[in-house]
């Protein structure tokens, strides 16, 4: 008996020893995989930081902006009152051409992200380079549905200072039937009501000239010729997979780089 009962207590030793033992595997086991799982969250919320930071920094960007749209986190495209345009610098044909003729391929794509950003942002943290000067019309047509901005009108114009120099005006909200302008006239932009800031510079790989796609950002009532006025209005929502140029340089058509979906 007195064997039975220390064998009995044996066994009842060790199977108290091996629960404590599986108890603490146990424990182990739950740390582990919530080490796994706070490791886990702590690299979702940092990816979720950066990402936040990304899409706000460069709204630009295709995916962002319509993403940043969709959630209303940006603010309207401003109509500037004259008196109040940002302050920015003005550039004639010339000087446009010697500023960025020598930029290559990413140095121009660098550049249009920084004009576009500026456009969408209003300004805040940029400001705009202005275009003045005189420019003859080479064509036009209505923006379309594949353009940055769906509504309005575009003209192509030829600087009247260096050939090497055009401009597609883009004229949002301009809703007449005929174009504002007709092939072989001039008109001008200056730095006291029209303020056209560029927003894309392109350059033509037919004639290695440069292009400025520009909009003026006073909007309101525009001057278009001598007697023509017509009446602009900041677009709504931006197509940022336009693209660049909207316009081609070729006299007596109207040659459409945008693709519009019928």
């Amino acid at each position: 008996m007195k064997v039975q009962f220390l064998s009995a207590s044996s066994d009842h030793r060790t199977r108290a020893g091996g629960g404590k033992h599986a108890a603490k595997k146990r424990r182990d086991e739950g740390l582990f995989w919530w080490t796994i799982l706070i490791t886990l969250l702590m690299g979702l919320a940092t990816f979720c930081w950066f990402f936040s930071i990304m899409v706000f920094k460069y709204p630009e960007k295709p995916f962002n902006y319509k993403l940043l749209t969709k959630l209303e986190k940006l603010e309207e495209i401003k109509k500037f009152d004259p008196l109040f345009v940002p302050t920015g610098t003005f550039h004639g044909a010339r000087e446009l051409l010697a500023k960025y003729y020598n930029y290559n391929g990413e140095q121009l794509g660098l550049l249009n992200d920084l004009l576009k950003r500026s456009y969408i942002m209003n300004y805040a943290n940029e400001g705009p380079v202005y275009v003045r000067g005189a420019y003859t019309v080479v064509n036009s047509r209505k923006l379309a549905e594949g353009d940055l901005i769906t509504e309005g009108w575009v003209v192509r114009a030829r600087s009247t200072e260096i050939e090497d120099v055009e401009i597609e005006l883009l004229l949002p909200g301009a809703n007449q039937e005929a174009s504002p302008y007709s092939p072989g006239e001039t008109f001008t932009l200056d730095n006291k009501a029209t303020f056209g800031s560029v927003v894309h510079v392109s350059r033509d790989a037919e004639t290695d000239g440069l292009c400025a796609s520009v909009i003026p950002i006073a909007y309101g009532t525009y001057k278009a010729g001598e007697q023509q006025t017509i009446s602009l209005i900041p677009p709504k929502v931006l197509n940022m997979e336009s693209p660049w140029p909207l316009t081609k340089s070729e006299p007596g058509g109207t040659q459409v780089a945008a693709k519009v979906e019928l």
